[in-house]
């Protein structure tokens, strides 16, 4: 299965683009124009870490919450346990491609 090229978050479409460059970041997100970037040739296993962490930073960005700097340990779990398994309920071929050896 090929990586994906969008995501949807909270009803928002995000681009998803293989192309950055430099050894500053593994990846960005670019909430503004609703754009994931991630650094190419990395690993499949290292890309999809790297693209749930990224989703992450989109879902607190559409979220309530995406002023915050910190959070409770039952908010993290509420992140997690809701708005991370909403987004895959909603891109059911990102959870196949995140479930791939």
């Amino acid at each position: 299965m090929r990586k994906p090229t969008t995501v949807k978050i909270f009803g928002q479409k995000y681009k998803v683009a293989y192309n950055q460059e430099g050894d500053e970041f593994l990846g960005t997100t670019d909430s503004t124009n609703n754009i994931i970037h991630i650094r190419n040739g990395l690993p499949d296993d290292k890309t999809k870490r790297v693209f749930m962490h990224e989703v992450t930073h989109a879902i607190l960005h559409e979220s309530t919450l995406g002023d915050r700097k910190r959070f409770e340990v039952e908010e993290v779990c509420d992140i997690v346990g809701y708005h991370v398994v909403d987004m895959l309920c909603a891109n059911l071929e990102i959870a196949e491609w995140l479930l791939e050896e």
